[in-house]
């Protein structure tokens, strides 16, 4: 029974790609066993959450689960392939002989890559740049990203997305893509991080972002629920994230929907949004 595959909790991802689309989205959905998300969940249970910032905090929370991060997330982020694949509907080519550039801010173990595995392999994307603070996930990346799709391609950075002097991201105004996945709600400081984004897409790039919320159609005791939820594991639900989006940003499409967790009852879902904007 434990190596015996789960099936996903969610919606199968049965997207259709534009075939005039730049990018072409590529569903991915790691492996998952019974043994492996119950180790998972004894790491997010019996963690000892240790460290006086925010890095020590984070690696000390992922340190024994990084390298089962995905496979048993995938099935409670369901945002994300929405997000991604808003992103393949938006992007335009670059104006450069060369691919698009793609940072990916706060990208754990840079998982997004694969949804896009296609589109770095023909060259479209010509650099891709996984930024994070814990540097348990980072080594997954390097690993699982740098190495199959070449280090010259994908470049892993260990450090503070918040910091717009971060040795190794590239220059201002010089990025097609940015997206940040899941990570608004662990950042103290998440303005910065939005600001960040700004800072380093060119006119008319693309930002992609989706995270849990809190959603103006919950009753407040179902806000309450989830943000004191989350709340235990450092992550905090705030409507103002998607709001600030909004404001920075030329809105192409957004929306919020709820979805499920692993082994949690059918009727508790979680908010959660995705956001497609573009750099006025």
């Amino acid at each position: 029974l434990g190596s015996c595959p789960l099936s996903s909790s969610s919606k199968k991802d049965t997207f259709i790609n534009d075939p005039k689309a730049f990018l072409q989205y590529q569903p991915y959905e790691p492996p998952a066993t019974l043994w492996s998300d119950l180790k998972v969940i004894k790491a997010m249970w019996f963690a000892k959450i240790t460290g006086t910032d925010l890095q020590e905090r984070l690696d000390s929370f992922y340190e024994n689960q990084a390298d089962l991060y995905d496979s048993y997330r995938f099935r409670m982020l369901h945002g994300r392939p929405k997000m991604l694949q808003g992103v393949a509907r938006h992007v335009s080519p670059s104006t450069s002989t060369d691919g698009i550039v793609w940072v990916d801010l706060a990208c754990g173990t840079g998982a997004n890559v694969e949804n896009f595995g296609k589109s770095v392999r023909e060259g479209k994307i010509s650099r891709v740049y996984l930024v994070d603070l814990c540097q348990p996930l980072c080594k997954v990346a390097k690993r699982e990203r740098g190495e199959k799709y070449g280090s010259n391609v994908v470049k892993v950075l260990h450090g503070d997305v918040t910091n717009f002097e971060l040795e190794g991201l590239p220059p201002a105004n010089s990025v097609d893509l940015v997206t940040i996945s899941y990570s608004l709600v662990m950042i103290p400081a998440w303005e910065k991080c939005i600001q960040n984004a700004k800072r380093l897409l060119k006119p008319g790039g693309v930002i992609g972002v989706t995270d849990f919320t809190v959603a103006p159609d919950q009753s407040n005791l179902s806000q309450k629920f989830w943000k004191d939820t989350f709340a235990k594991d450092h992550v905090f639900l705030d409507a103002e994230h998607l709001n600030a989006l909004k404001r920075e940003f030329e809105e192409v499409e957004a929306a919020h929907d709820y979805g499920t967790l692993p082994y949690t009852p059918f009727f508790l879902k979680a908010a959660y949004y995705h956001f497609i904007g573009k750099k006025k």
